[in-house]
Parts: C-alpha cells; structure tokens; sequence
C-alpha cells in the first residue's frame, strides 16, 4: 500500500515539473507575461490623455462613456458640428459672425453642451440663444437639436484694430466629442480712400410680417450706392434655420446649406441692384419661430423677421353682428347679420367663426354651412379675400316664456375678437333695422310655433313706414284661409269671418303701428295641419311700393300628441315621475289587500 501511494506522488511531480518546464520555455519564446500587462488596459482608463483635449479617462472624459470604452474619441452619438465666418479673410478692425451648425441623425432630440473658442485679437460684440462667456470660451447648456433640422448658434465679434497682417484667426467649436474649426486671415486695406467712402446701403425683405408653415418666402435684396463712384462688393444672404432654398438670381453666386454669396459685384454711381432668392418654410416648424435672414457686404447688414403663424393672422379680421332692432316681441325671428372683414392684403384661410346665440332665443336657421351643435353656431374653415368682407346669417326664434324686459344678448367671435349685440324683449317689433327695405315692412309673429287643439295663441301685426311720405287712410287686412281657427279678441280691429281689418288714419315716414290679438284653435283641429294667414297693407301714398313687399304670409302647425312649444321639460318631468309615484302607492296597496 505504501509502495504504490510512492509510485502516485513520483508521478504526479513529474508531470508538474514538465508543466512549469514548457511554461518557461514558452515565456522565453515568445516573451515575459509582465511586458504585456498593459494591453488589458482601455484608452479610458489608462491614466493618458490620448486625445489631447487636457482630460484623463472616465469619468473626467465626457467622450469616455464607461472604464471599457476603448476609445477617447468621439462618442459616435450622431451629432454633426460645423462652424464658419463665410470669409477667407478680414481687415483689422471689421467683424466677423461665426455660425455654428448642428446636425443629428438620430430619430429623437438630443441636448448637448456647446463650447466656441474665441480667436486670437477679438473682441466678443454679442451672441445668440443665451451663450454665456468665461475667458475666452463661449458656452451653451442643454441645447436641443431636432431630426431633420439644422440648429444654429452665432457668435460676433471685432477684430482688434492693431492686429497684424498675416494673422490667422482661428477658432474651435466643441460638442460631444466632436470637433470643428475655421480659420481667417488678417489683411491690411492700404487703400485709405477706399476705406474712408461712404458705405453700400443694403436691405433684404419677404413683404411678410406672418407666414404659414410650407409657405414659400420670395426674398428681395436690394444694394445701392450712395457715392459718385463705380462700387466693386460681394454679397452674402444667410439662409434661415428651418428652410429650403428653391431659388437664387443673379451672376457669380453660389450657395450652400447656411449662405448664399455673390462674388465680384459691381454697382454704378448711385446705382442700385436687386437680387432675388425664393425659400420654403419647412413644414414641421413650429408656430411663432422667427424666420430671421440676414444680407452682408462686409460689415454692413440687414436683417429680415418673418414670424410663422398658422391659421387666422392675429388682428387680420374684424368681426361685426347686429339685427338691426331695438326691441322684439317673444315668438319673432329674428336674423343676425355677421360681418368679417379682412383688414390685410393677403387671403385669410381657415377663419372659425363662433356664434354664441342669447338664452332666450332658439336656432332656426344658418347661412355658409354654419352648424348648430346644441349652444353655439360655427362656422369652420372659412376664407375672407385680401381686404374683403364676408357675411353670414343666423336666424333664431325668440322663445314665447321669454320674460318682458329681458335682454338678447348675441356674441360672436372671431380668434378671441368679439362683436356683441343687444336687443330688448318688449311688446313691440322696433328698431332701425325695420327700415333696411325700400317698400312697406310688414310683418306678423306668434307667441308660439305650434299650438295643441283648444289652445289659444297670439298674434302681433306690424307695419313700418320706410317711404319718405306720409300714408293716409292705410287699411292693414289679416285673412286666415282655416276653419280650424277663430278670433277671439281683435282689438281696434273689425272681424268679418276669419279676417280682421284695422284702419290706420295716417302713418308719417319712419313711424311704426303695432297691434296685437287673441285666437283660438278648433278642438277638433287634426294633429299636423298647418294654418296659413297672409296680411296685406294698402293705402294712399304706397303707389310706387311693390305688391312684394305690401304683404306677409306666416303659418303655425297644429300637434296633439306632444307638448306645446315653450313647455318646460321639468314640469313634464315632474309630471311623469308623480304619475310613476303614485302607480307604485296604488300597487302596494293592493298587495296588503290582498293579504
């Protein structure tokens, strides 16, 4: 036993000795495992600036995403940089406006950090979006760039006047581990008359305060010289963020993603020269973003603001409603004329128009598609020509539980603008509106619309005279063609079968007559017949009044198994719930009878 537990322990020191053997011989082969300890060791956590930007591995890095991220470079979050002046070169003393771009290819917004380094002999005059300036960098926090879209910050600044010819202004822009730089170099103007002419005068305009999304936006640059001498200049347009360039005129131009520059241009003494471009707002753009677009000959410029804006252009249309009366008996229609009058030169689309109708009054009726939705009239998508006008009608029937004394109150608005407009709840049918025809206004209302059988309704008769003479001996003939109805008080008026007829003396022009009367519906009168009656005026001083406009026809329906016009739904309510009430009081006492 002991002699083969020898054996074992010979074997196995045998087989570790030739194990460390081979392992030796393969270190001095190919080489000592201590000399390549230093490749487990990632570029974000090998304590070496590998990129130069003077910050060490993770998490100081910020292009360190993790201690196994391999490389200091840049992120790869998608995000394109770009930065220019649009010049090659500058005089001491002129101003330079560096555009920063950014651009991401991913499918949601990103916010990144934006740091700009000013060049060397500047002077900071102003930046965009709220950069803020520490030394000599300019810095942006949480900016948002969006799919699709090129976001742009701006940076000016002054060239030192002492600065030396030859010398490269060189700036850096930095973003998420991305890197951008321009260079321009400093000329010296030795022309001093050139230097000390009066400059170029130049402007840029669309003729747009407001502007639609996918709107096209044609631009006219305008360059004018004010000296007596030929003018050689070049011309540069920034195109805004947000659009697409469809268009340039004019010789030796050329145009990329952010500029449009004319090269060697000439202009004569107290010339001018006009240049065209067209863009198209981007159709995803928000509402209210400036379109700004900025032209530049050297240092002089211009800029253009073009607000976007979808819908009704705030403060383009007016809006008016009346119903030409002063007062108005319960049981009238009456006919509101709303008036849109668009106050700019360009075509008002997508106008709604909201008609808010007055407690009292129920809708009948609705001109240009206008709809009913239980409170209001709309009207939707309507469009008003360029400093024109547009009208629209609502008609409503002023309810026969309307109280004496109460006001119509009728709102219309138009994009938060409002037209009101009052009339008073009376005895009578009055106001300016009575005279809007040429002829003798006639007319005649009731207290209802419908009537059961046995019940009584009333009648108001008016005439107004809109003539520029007096009528005398006027004679007012109300005729009702049914055997369903008859009167039962006419006052001041002569019954003779189904007609009344009042005799008027004289009615001087603009004065108003009125009369009001009782009648009755037949109890046998038929569920769903009609009663017509027609009123007629005549008289000495109507000869040049047309037959049309001396008479007015009117009818009332007649229901039987429905509750009149005016009912109040809780009364019926009410009414059926004591009916239910008292079924089931009935059936409960039967039962203890029964018991």
């Amino acid at each position: 036993m002991a002699k083969a537990t020898s054996m074992r322990t010979r074997a196995l020191a045998g087989v570790t000795t030739a194990g460390m053997l081979v392992v030796t011989l393969h270190s001095i082969a190919v080489d000592l495992p201590a000399n390549n300890a230093y490749a487990v060791f990632t570029e974000c956590a090998d304590g070496i600036d590998n990129d130069h930007d003077s910050l060490i591995d993770y998490p100081q890095d910020p292009q360190c995403l993790s201690l196994h991220d391999d490389s200091e470079g840049p992120t790869g979050r998608g995000l394109f940089l770009s930065v220019t002046d649009g010049k090659a070169e500058v005089a001491p003393g002129g101003s330079l406006t560096y555009i920063i771009g950014l651009r991401t290819e991913r499918e949601e917004p990103m916010s990144v950090d934006v740091f700009f380094q000013m060049p060397h002999q500047t002077n900071l005059i102003g930046t965009s979006d709220g950069g803020l300036r520490r030394q000599e960098q300019i810095s942006w926090n949480n900016v948002t760039v969006f799919p699709g879209r090129l976001r742009q910050l701006t940076v000016t600044v002054e060239v030192d006047p002492d600065a030396v010819e030859g010398l490269l202004l060189v700036t850096e822009v930095v973003s998420e581990g991305e890197k951008a730089t321009d260079t321009t170099r400093v000329e010296l103007d030795d022309d001093v008359e050139i230097a000390s002419r009066p400059s170029l005068n130049i402007s840029v305009t669309d003729g747009k305060k407001f502007a639609e999304p996918g709107e096209v936006l044609n631009y006219v640059v305008s360059v004018r010289n004010p000296t007596n001498e030929h003018r050689e200049y070049d011309l540069r347009l920034q195109i805004p963020t947000d659009t697409e360039l469809i268009y340039v005129g004019g010789e030796n131009q050329s145009s990329n993603r952010q500029a449009i520059t004319w090269m060697d241009q000439q202009v004569g003494p107290h010339g001018a020269r006009e240049y065209t471009v067209t863009l198209r707002i981007d159709n995803e753009v928000d509402e209210f973003v400036n379109i700004r677009t900025r032209a530049s000959i050297a240092a002089i410029s211009a800029t253009d603001t073009t607000t976007v804006h979808t819908g009704v252009l705030p403060d383009s249309i007016l809006v008016t409603t009346t119903d030409g009366l002063d007062e108005i008996v319960p049981g009238a229609l009456v006919t509101y004329d709303i008036a849109l009058q668009n106050l700019t030169n360009v075509l008002a689309t997508e106008v709604d128009v909201n008609n808010a109708l007055p407690t009292y009054l129920e809708f009948v009726d609705a001109s240009e598609g206008g709809y009913w939705n239980g409170k209001n009239v709309r009207w939707q998508g309507l469009t008003v020509a360029p400093d024109g006008t547009r009208t629209l009608r609502v008609t409503g029937r002023v309810r026969s539980d309307a109280p004496i004394g109460e006001k119509l109150r009728n709102t219309v608005a138009v994009n938060g603008f409002q037209s009101v407009d009052t009339t008073v709840i009376g005895e009578r049918v009055s106001g300016a509106g009575l005279a809007r025809s040429q002829g003798v206004l006639v007319s005649k209302h009731a207290d209802r619309s419908e009537v059961r059988p046995g019940e009584t309704v009333v009648y108001t008769v008016s005439v107004q005279n809109t003539t520029n003479q007096p009528i005398y001996n006027m004679k007012v003939e109300d005729r009702m063609d049914s055997p369903y109805i008859r009167v039962l008080n006419a006052s001041e008026g002569q019954t003779s079968g189904n007609g009344i007829v009042w005799s008027v003396p004289a009615l001087e022009p603009g004065q108003h007559w009125s009369v009001n009367y009782t009648a009755q519906i037949d109890m046998r009168a038929p569920h769903g017949v009609t009663i017509p009656n027609i009123v007629t005026v005549s008289g000495a001083g109507m000869e040049t009044v047309s037959l049309s406009e001396r008479i007015h026809t009117m009818q009332i329906g007649v229901i039987s198994n429905l509750p009149p016009t005016g009912a109040a739904f809780d009364a019926i309510f009410l009414g059926m719930t004591g009916l239910a009430g008292a079924a089931q009081t009935l059936a409960q006492k039967r039962k203890l009878i029964r018991k």
